[in-house]
This record gives structure tokens, C-alpha cells and sequence, in this order.
């Protein structure tokens, strides 16, 4: 039987009474783990000094500031005085560039930015790299501030300094600090009745006066009818408590008292958790919250547990990488990217090999590369026949071997969209050779049976693109126009942009229809064909595709996944062997995304996503790609695999032998400390809702939502319970998200996604993504998952 679960703002305050029988320290109201990213210092191959040792620094100097070489967006270097704010904790550079230090992600020495880049070319200056560093800062695509000091001592000491700086800023990043920050704006040291509403208003709540008064009169402990930080902090952590597992708590304790003995835990953790705890596992969470030896837990310890980060909602060996790595490349999913040089727009957008950078940190292991002539006679990056800016092809190959296997060890595979002329394609081949050498995956032989192991391609590039012809086959010429750039011209056939694909020299904008309808055959020179490894080829039929080599890969464009869905078997027989890759439409003008589960459903490996872009698609992306340690490759399901995968049909209603689950139930309970949209109206309060909804098999797929709670975005309490009947568990995706209703619809809190066979029985803790798919800081979801076999 469920317990009945108690309203967060009914419940008996007197339930949450905090014994003050001594002083404590404020801090010790709050996680004082800092939810801040960690800072990466990166240095290889250029120094091996050691700025992160403490080394003696004239402080003063930094706090009146230092003139440095400054390099503008524009690849210009102008003279800037960097100002060291410690007291705000911010670094100052000129007139209007600041930045905290706990937003600095990254401090890179030498010339490793898309602003360097620019820097590097047109000034020509290649010595000054050792004397030079960049700080990067958070954000989506993160922004960077690149500076030349005047020697190389000059740059390890400023390096070393801001090290320091920024670490300490960060672990100051916690929960108190949050809180102390609201409380610090008020500017005095004690509040009052009124003051006390606009700092909760601050923090997402609202509730009536009366509430507001009885809560205020049981934290002012000295009854002066005012509240200082410390009593504050007491009314904080009741509202933020969860009243509604103490029916929960009280089913394992004796006679309803505070504690729950260690035969009494082991009996939660089995029957409510689905865990088998020992003695010795119980006396250690005990111990992690209690100084003395005891033979209980009590209701506030077990629920700090219960919401905290030991108890998500993921099995813990999903965040490593658990799976076998000796099966076939093609037996996996691959996180992967469509124009991964973009950072918005598909027409006007900045190109960028700092997204490289992101979409590999982020687990990419497929990037995206349209390669046309640069007009230096070197072959340049960006999305042909648009406005968008260009990169230099060698910078972002450079980008890649530097951050490609920073993450996981296992193969980038590089999709070569190729424009350039016959000479420019032979500068490519050099730049490849030059960069990558031996990381360079050999072209597989023609007879091959099957695609080489993971474990077999770990540090290597494969090339994806187009040849000449294949010798020794029937295989007919392949134009090095792909599908997909037939697909974007067809899109451009209304007035939009158009390109013949070879030169810059042939783009016109506003291209006739005839043609824009016309395939080059363009010859592919011999120095770059010999390196792809992965060659593009026209689909046909399922039984065409099974005669192909397995190194032949199809492009698929969204909608050519729905129309072979009548094929399901048969396609998911293709992708044992053969790749497909399926890529959006070419009026994604936005960088939109298409729905990637209808490609993984029948085995498509790689569904190339605007990585960009924060929508449902990326969400479902990252649910599915943060299992196996976030590495890049995920393998498919047995459903999908040779041995498992005969007359198997995701749009069929029989279910797999090998599908683990019959039926989910969420029961929805709370969430806490909800963060304001960013468009949030000053002071206004939130009314938040959850969204859950299953994506995977078309039989499977069903959205619900809860209630609106109206004003109080710091402890919603739904308590409702949903079902959602699987037939094909092992395809089933689980999204949720949290939106605000207002006048005009709604606005996005946050979101979560996580294979339905991932998941952990029980009370889970769920941690909330921002748009920039980072955990909320303080933020979370409570929810009891029960999985029917």
C-alpha cells in the first residue's frame, strides 16, 4: 500500500522542528559541495610548469591591473588593462569585458581558440604562442578572452594566479554562498515580516501570510520578531525538507519514533529501493552523518539520502563504461553531429572550431566537415551558398586531434562533405597526413565480413566521404555531391541559397530551379581517396545494401527513415553490417532537430542532431548517450543484434523475449528549488507542472502531465501517480520535464531523459538539465519508479 503522501505546505511544522540545543555554524544548513564545473588547465605539449602550485604573487599589482595584449574577435591585438576584482570576485578587461571567475570553464596556454585562429592568420605571428594563453567561459557555446603577455614568466604567473583564484571562487560556488548572495542584496542584518517575502519571492515562493507568519515565529528563536541569517537558514531547510516520505519513515520505525534500526533499513532498501544493503553498508551511512557510533538512522539523515546524489535515478555502473567494446563499430549507437561547425543558424551562423571543441567534450563521436576552396589556395569550413563565417580546415582538424579523445578513447569519425577543387582536396589529404598520421583508420578490405571491434579502433580517425570508384566491383562512380546536399538544394529551389558544389567561385544565392536539380559528378582526388575509410553510397533496397561491402555507408535524409519504416526487419538486418546515418532536412534553417528515436528504432547508427540547438531531440540524445560512461558509443539493444534480433519488429505489438519490463508507473511526489525562467517577470513567482512522456516504439509512446502548482517553484508537491504500459521496453525512452504555465503558455524549467532499462527501482532523486544540458544547481526532482516485468 502507497503512503499517503502529505501536502509539503499543509504539513505540521511542529514535524520539522530543528533542535538548536547548541550553536552551529551557518554553513551547516547547506551542501557545501560546490556545483560548479571543474576548471581544466590545459598545457599539453607546450609546458610543463605547474601552475597549479601556490607561488608568491604581488596581489596589489593584479588589483590595480596589468597592461596585456588583448586579441579581439576580429583576430586584432589591442593593449588592455586586466583588472583582478577580489573583492566581487570578477576579471576586468577594458571598459566593458567582465566575467566572474567561477563562470571560467578552461584556461588554455599557447594559440588554441577560433580567435587565435583568426589571430594566427592574419598577423602571421607563430612565436608568441608559448607567451599566450585564453580563458573560456560557461555557457553553450562558450565564449573565450585570448591575450599575449610579454614573456613567458609573465604568462605562468598570471596563469598561476588566476588558477588559484578561479578554484577558490568555485568551491565558494555551493549552496550557502547561494543563499548568503540572496540574503547579502537585502543589505542588513536582521528582516522583518515584509523583507522576509521579498527574499522568499527571490527564491521562488510564495504562500499566504498566514503560513508565512507561523513559519516565521517558529525560526525566530529569540522572539524579536525579526530573523537573522542563522534563523533564516532554519526556515530555509523546513521548507526545503520533504513532510511527505514521514509516512514512509514511520512504516519501518517502532511505535512512530525518529529512527529506523539496521534491520529496519535493510528491509526499506529491499522492499521500497529493490537493494540488498548489509549491516556494514547501513552502519556507513549512518556514519556519513553522524559523528558518534549508532545502531539507527533518523528521518532527517535518511532523507538527505534519499535526495541527494547517491540516489539517482541512473544504476551507477551506466556512468562508466560497462558494456563489452570487442563487438563490431556497427553494433553501436554513436553520439553524433550534423554541421558541427555551426553554433546557430544554418544560413547566417557563426563557424566555429570551438564547437568542435564542445560537441566532442560533450561525447560526439561523428563531426561534420564541409570542406570548400579557400581563397589563399587553403581549403576553409562553412555551410557553402549561405552567409555563415569559414574556418581554415587545418585548425579544425587541429581542434579535433587535440580534443577527440579527451573523453573516451574509442574512434571520431569525420564526415567530409567535400566542395573543393581537385588541388584544394590534395591540400586536405596533406593537412590529414601531416595532423593525423597514423591515427588515420586504413581502408577496410573489399571481402571484409564484418566491421572492425570497438577495442580495434580506440584513438582512431575514419573518413567518411565519397570516391571515384571502387576497383575489382561493379560499383558505379559516386558524385562527391552527397544526399544531403541534394536535399539542402531542393530546399533552396523557393529563392534560398544554392551551390553547384565545387567552389566558392560557383555559389549563387537565388539559384533557377534547373539548376539547383543538377549532380555534379565531381572527380575526387586520388590523394584524399585513398584515405577514406567509410565511403558513401546511394541507397537502393535493403537487398541492395546487404550485397554492398561493409565499409559502405547510406545517408538518410528524416523523412526517408518514416517511409522505410514499413521494412522495419529488414532494415534492422542492414544495420547489422552497414552504417546509416540519418541527417535533418534541409529547411532546418533554425537548426531545428528531427526525431531521432524512428533511426534507432531500426538500428540506424548515427542520427546527426544540431548539437546547437536545446530541444527535445538533444534531450532524448543525451538520455540515451550518458549511458555507458557518456564514451561516445552506447550498443544497441539485443533486439537489434544478429544473435537476438530474428522477426523482430519495433511497430509490431510482439514483444521481445529479451524486453525486460511490461508496464512503468511514476508516481510524481516533489521537486525543490526550481529555478526562475529566464523570462521570468521580476519578483514574479512560478506555477510549475511535470511533463513525463515515453519515446521508442510507436506502440509504447505516451505523454501525461500533472497539475499546475501555483506560486511556488521552491517545494511543489504533485503526488500523482501515472502508468505507461511497454511493449518494447529495451527501445524506451523516458523524458521528463518541468515547464511554468503563464498567460501567453508555457516556459521550460528544465528536463531529464534516461532509458527505460537504466533505471532504479524506488525513491530516486532526478537532477533537472538546464538548455545547456548542465545540471541545476540545488535543484531536483522526487519521484518513486516502479518497473512491472
Amino acid at each position: 500500500m502507497e503512503p499517503a503522501f502529505l501536502d509539503a505546505s499543509q504539513a505540521s511544522l511542529s514535524s520539522h522542528a530543528l533542535e538548536l540545543e547548541t550553536l552551529i555554524k551557518d554553513e551547516l544548513y547547506y551542501n557545501s559541495q560546490s556545483f560548479s564545473k571543474q576548471l581544466l588547465l590545459d598545457c599539453a605539449d607546450l609546458d610543463d610548469f605547474d601552475h597549479t602550485k601556490i607561488i608568491e604573487i604581488d596581489s596589489q599589482k593584479y588589483k590595480d591591473g596589468v597592461f596585456i595584449m588583448k586579441i579581439s574577435s576580429k583576430g586584432k591585438s589591442q593593449k588592455k588593462k586586466l583588472i583582478f576584482d577580489l573583492v566581487k570576485n570578477i576579471l576586468t578587461c577594458g571598459k566593458k569585458k567582465k566575467v566572474s571567475f567561477s563562470e571560467i570553464d578552461e584556461i588554455r596556454i599557447g594559440h588554441k581558440t577560433n580567435i587565435f585562429n583568426s589571430y594566427k592568420t592574419k598577423s602571421k605571428d607563430d612565436e608568441s604562442h608559448l607567451a599566450s594563453f585564453s580563458i573560456l567561459f560557461s555557457g553553450n557555446i562558450r565564449t573565450s578572452m585570448d591575450f599575449i603577455c610579454s614573456s613567458v614568466p609573465e604568462r605562468r604567473e598570471i596563469v598561476s594566479f588566476l588558477y588559484q583564484l578561479i578554484n577558490t571562487s568555485k568551491n565558494c560556488d555551493n549552496e550557502y554562498n547561494f543563499v548568503k548572495k540572496e540574503w547579502d542584496a537585502i543589505g542588513k542584518d536582521t528582516i522583518d515580516f515584509s523583507t522576509l517575502k521579498k527574499i522568499l519571492a527571490r527564491l521562488n515562493y510564495s504562500t499566504s501570510d498566514h503560513i508565512l507568519i507561523s513559519l516565521m515565529k517558529f525560526s525566530d528563536t529569540n522572539s524579536d520578531c525579526k530573523l537573522d541569517f542563522t534563523e533564516f537558514s532554519n526556515l530555509l531547510k523546513t521548507l526545503r525538507g520533504r513532510p511527505e516520505l514521514k509516512p514512509l519513515f514511520y512504516r519501518y520505525s517502532s511505535h512512530h519514533r525518529e529512527e529506523i534500526s539496521i534491520n529496519k533499513m535493510k528491509e526499506f532498501f529491499k522492499k521500497e529501493q529493490d537493494e540488498d544493503w548489509t549491516d556494514d553498508m547501513c552502519h556507513d551511512l549512518i556514519a556519513k552523518y553522524n559523528i558518534e557510533k549508532l545502531g539507527h538512522i533518523s528521518f532527517d539523515n535518511l532523507e538527505e539520502y534519499l535526495c541527494s546524489n547517491s540516489n539517482l535515478l541512473a544504476k551507477p555502473e551506466c556512468s562508466t563504461v560497462y558494456q563489452t567494446t570487442h563487438l563490431p563499430l556497427t553494433y553501436y549507437y554513436i553520439n553524433s553531429s550534423h554541421n558541427t561547425y555551426l553554433s546557430g543558424h544554418q544560413l547566417k551562423g557563426l563557424s566555429t572550431s570551438e564547437m568542435y571543441t564542445w560537441s566532442l567534450r560533450s561525447g560526439c563521436k561523428c563531426v561534420e566537415l564541409d570542406v570548400w576552396d579557400g581563397s589563399d589556395g587553403d581549403p576553409i569550413i562553412f555551410h557553402g551558398g549561405t552567409l555563415t563565417s569559414q574556418i581554415k580546415f587545418s585548425h579544425v582538424l587541429e581542434t579535433i586531434k587535440a580534443r577527440g579523445f579527451e573523453i573516451s578513447p574509442f574512434p571520431v569519425i569525420l564526415s567530409l562533405e567535400v566542395h573543393a577543387s581537385v588541388p584544394q582536396q590534395i591540400a586536405m589529404a596533406n593537412h590529414l597526413v601531416q595532423i593525423f598520421g597514423d591515427m588515420l583508420l586504413a581502408p577496410l578490405d573489399y571481402d571484409l565480413a564484418q566491421w572492425p571491434t570497438l577495442e580495434q579502433c580506440k584513438n582512431k580517425i575514419i573518413l567518411k566521404g565519397h570516391v571515384n570508384k571502387h576497383n575489382g566491383s561493379s560499383i558505379s562512380t559516386t558524385s562527391s555531391s552527397s544526399d544531403e546536399d541534394d536535399d539542402y538544394l531542393r530546399s533552396s529551389n523557393d529563392g534560398g541559397s544554392s551551390s553547384s558544389g565545387l567552389s566558392l567561385s560557383s555559389i549563387s544565392l537565388g539559384g533557377s530551379s534547373s539548376e539547383t536539380k543538377k549532380k555534379t559528378k565531381a572527380k575526387i582526388a586520388e590523394q584524399l581517396e585513398c584515405l577514406i575509410s567509410l565511403v558513401s553510397e546511394g541507397y537502393k533496397s535493403p537487398a541492395k545494401t546487404m550485397e554492398l561491402p561493409v565499409w559502405m555507408i547510406h545517408s538518410f535524409a528524416e523523412e526517408k527513415v518514416k517511409a522505410v519504416q514499413s521494412e522495419a526487419e529488414a532494415m534492422i538486418a542492414v544495420n547489422h553490417n552497414h552504417f546509416i546515418r540519418v541527417y535533418p532536412r534541409g529547411t532546418r534553417f533554425s537548426s531545428s532537430n528531427f526525431d531521432p528515436v524512428p533511426g534507432w528504432n531500426i538500428g540506424c547508427q548515427l542520427a546527426a542532431l544540431n548539437q546547437q540547438t536545446s530541444s527535445e531531440p538533444m534531450w532524448l540524445n543525451s538520455g540515451l548517450f550518458e549511458d555507458n560512461g557518456s564514451c561516445g558509443f552506447v550498443l544497441k539493444p539485443s533486439c537489434l543484434l544478429p544473435e537476438h534480433s530474428e522477426g523482430f519488429n519495433p511497430n509490431a505489438a510482439v514483444r521481445h523475449p529479451l524486453s525486460k519490463y511490461s508496464k512503468l508507473v511514476v508516481h510524481v511526489i516533489s521537486a525543490r528549488q526550481l529555478p526562475k525562467y529566464s523570462k521570468t517577470t521580476k519578483g514574479e513567482v512560478i506555477d510549475p507542472y511535470v511533463t513525463l512522456s515515453i519515446k521508442g516504439s510507436p506502440l509504447d509512446q505516451k505523454e501525461v502531465r500533472t497539475k499546475v502548482i501555483d506560486n511556488n517553484g521552491l517545494n511543489p508537491y504533485w503526488g500523482e501517480e501515472f502508468e505507461f504500459p511497454l511493449v518494447h521496453s529495451q527501445l524506451a525512452i523516458l523524458l521528463v520535464r518541468i515547464d511554468d504555465k503563464d498567460k501567453v503558455g508555457h516556459n521550460r524549467i528544465g528536463h531529464y531523459s534516461i532509458r527505460v532499462e537504466n533505471m532504479r527501482q524506488g525513491y530516486r532523486i532526478i537532477q533537472l538539465r538546464n538548455n545547456f544540458n548542465r545540471t541545476i544547481p540545488l535543484s531536483n526532482l522526487l519521484c518513486k519508479f516502479t518497473l512491472v516485468e
